[in-house]
């Protein structure tokens, strides 16, 4: 099968993680963005660089007429009881700005999807949801011409912006790799997290009496940090632990950090565990994260230290107290996101959705 996944950027690794395991698959799989992940991966994506997007210029077009996603960033789940939030550019200037954008992208977009012969695809996915324009045009035109459409929504793209119809009308399947996207929208298939365990290792570490504990927030409210730090400091009266923020470093770099760590805390909140989690349990890091009843429910036995707000002292008291039982713990991990997160697996899957 020939495959394109189209997205926004790499966002997580996540497009490029499935073109790769469709490769290793037999497929013929092309990454094409819209602009290059700040993160700078090499990804090997047809990268559009297209403009008015994703840059310093556009994000002062939005504060400055106050176009915003439709639900900001929280930790907290959405009521599902009415549904995904549904894209609506608005009306007026605002309506009229997305329009220009789409015809400034249009040609390039045609251009770049001629050069690569798209009429030869079977299988075209949009990861995050995303089409090409904002009116579906161009997706709608290769879906009437025969080709399946596939959307993978991750991060909190079904949260905030939504769903953009004139895209998700047009889908053979939907897939998510967050579970409460899942709930707030029963259309899209849950997934576990597309994760190459291969990519982490935790190098020798030498044995200190000091306990460090990580912590990495891409954004504080999101991940509770403001009350992870505080539990973390009432324990340093009775235990000798080193709290280690992992924050605005490149990635490289926080990896480092995170695999120096004994323990490793994901967040508070309602959302799950995410990448985060999956790079420190690789690296045969003990790792805490909330995980609310129905979730841990689809995970069955899991490696995690489930915690949530004024219970993490207590939850890591017993990992605190002793080397064997974190150990222990590191070691169940790896074979669990072995288990659960592989990328081939999980695309396996996927395929058989467009038959």
């Amino acid at each position: 099968m020939k495959i394109l996944h189209f997205a926004v950027e790499n966002f997580a690794r996540v497009p490029e993680t499935f073109v790769r395991a469709e490769r290793e698959l037999g497929h013929d799989s092309t990454l094409m963005t819209l602009y290059p992940t700040k993160h700078q991966f090499d990804d090997g994506a047809i990268c559009l660089n297209m403009p008015f997007v994703g840059d310093e210029f556009a994000s002062k077009v939005k504060k400055l007429l106050k176009i915003s996603q439709s639900n900001k960033m929280s930790n907290q789940r959405r009521n599902d009881l009415y549904g995904p939030p549904v894209w609506n550019p608005g009306s007026g200037f605002k309506k009229a700005l997305f329009e220009l954008r789409d015809n400034l992208w249009e040609p390039r977009i045609r251009k770049a999807l001629e050069k690569i012969d798209i009429n030869s695809f079977d299988l075209i996915y949009f990861d995050g949801g995303a089409g090409f324009l904002r009116s579906g045009k161009i997706a709608k035109e290769l879906k009437e011409q025969g080709h399946y459409i596939g959307i993978n929504y991750c991060g909190s793209d079904l949260r905030t912006r939504g769903i953009i119809d004139s895209v998700d009308k047009l889908a053979d399947a939907r897939f998510t790799v967050e579970f409460d996207h899942s709930l707030l929208y029963p259309a899209a298939e849950f997934l576990f997290f597309p994760f190459r365990l291969s990519a982490y290792s935790k190098p020798d570490k030498k044995l200190t009496d000091t306990i460090r504990i990580g912590h990495a927030p891409t954004n504080r409210i999101v991940k509770g940090t403001d009350y992870i730090l505080a539990e973390l400091e009432g324990l340093k009266a009775d235990h000798p632990i080193e709290i280690v923020l992992i924050e605005n470093l490149s990635h490289p770099e926080a990896l480092k950090l995170k695999a120096s760590c004994d323990i490793f805390i994901d967040n508070i909140g309602e959302l799950g565990y995410g990448i985060n989690s999956l790079e420190s349990l690789a690296m045969g890091v003990p790792t805490a994260v909330q995980l609310l009843p129905d979730f841990e429910a689809v995970l069955g036995k899991h490696p995690f230290i489930n915690i949530q707000k004024g219970t993490i002292a207590t939850s890591l008291q017993p990992y605190l107290k002793s080397s064997r039982k974190r150990r222990a713990l590191a070691d169940i991990g790896k074979g669990w996101v072995k288990l659960k997160h592989d990328p081939v697996k999980i695309v396996k899957k996927m395929l058989s959705r467009f038959s």
